[in-house]
């Protein structure tokens, strides 16, 4: 039975591929989270990391061992036992998010690219945690939208780089009709923004089909995510781990794959909380 989470919420993520879980974080905690990531920002920190753009900087637990504190906190951990079992693994991803908003997508995409297919068998079980520092606003994004129960069907993007001159030419048309891929999720009739407020915490199945929710106007802060697997038993981590540090971008090839299994600040949260938490 589950400790922290309600058996509906345990079977609404199984059943549509993701939860939404209010309040597992509190009000002061995000805004201690924001303070210290644009202390980092004002300080260098951000510019100094090893892997770093724009729109990403890493090593942020050990530069920031209280923003480690904070996201892994214990209702966090307890939800991921809740879903995954006492087997759970979290696989931190240590880095923020800044002003990103992605269109459509699956989080295993890079899985299918690989040619890899575990995914897709009956004990495969991992999810994209995200903790999102703003409310998912009407105007300013800055969440999920989701379609549900889409983590049950097949990868499209991964065919997208590989496709041919002629393959191209289709999508392009397809998207000109209104009638791509991404059109028919856009206007999907289970198309669901979800409603998360600053401190909620989304649990995606990385195979359902989501988009980062655009702003439609200015947006009058930064936008910050940060973003963690969690996944059930040590295989299923230790495959995911090796795909990952597989895949082309200069994060996960120059960075990532550089990276030990754990890190002195995750080992002592893990420990003091009962949890696993690698990299």
């Amino acid at each position: 039975m589950p400790t922290y989470l309600s058996q509906q919420q345990v079977d609404h993520y199984y059943q549509k591929g993701y939860v939404h879980v209010p309040a597992v974080y509190t009000p002061e905690a995000v805004d201690r989270a924001r303070e210290l990531i644009e202390e980092d920002v004002a300080t260098g920190g951000w510019t100094s990391a090893p892997h770093h753009d724009e729109g990403v900087t890493t090593d942020i637990y050990e530069r920031m061992p209280e923003l480690a504190e904070i996201v892994f906190n214990e209702n966090y951990l307890r939800a991921m036992d809740d879903i995954f079992g006492k087997e759970a693994i979290v696989l931190a991803e240590p880095a923020i998010h800044r002003g990103r908003y992605y269109y459509w997508h699956k989080d295993s995409t890079f899985i299918d690219e690989q040619g890899e297919d575990y995914h897709w068998k009956k004990d495969f079980q991992a999810a994209m945690t995200v903790l999102y520092l703003q409310p998912n606003h009407p105007e300013f994004g800055g969440g999920i939208t989701v379609v549900p129960e889409t983590h049950t069907e097949p990868d499209f993007y991964h065919r997208i780089p590989k496709m041919s001159m002629v393959e191209r030419g289709i999508l392009k048309a397809q998207k000109i009709a209104g009638i791509s891929h991404f059109d028919k999720l856009d206007k999907h009739p289970r198309l669901h923004q979800i409603q998360s407020e600053k401190g909620d915490l989304l649990v995606l199945d990385m195979r359902v089909d989501h988009k980062g929710t655009p702003a439609i106007k200015p947006v009058p802060y930064t936008k910050y995510g940060i973003m963690n697997i969690a996944c059930t038993g040590e295989q299923t981590a230790e495959r995911l781990r090796a795909t990952l540090r597989r895949r082309s971008s200069g994060y996960y090839k120059n960075y990532l794959a550089k990276e030990p299994r754990t890190t002195p600040v995750l080992e002592k949260i893990g420990k003091e909380k009962g949890s696993t938490i690698w990299l």
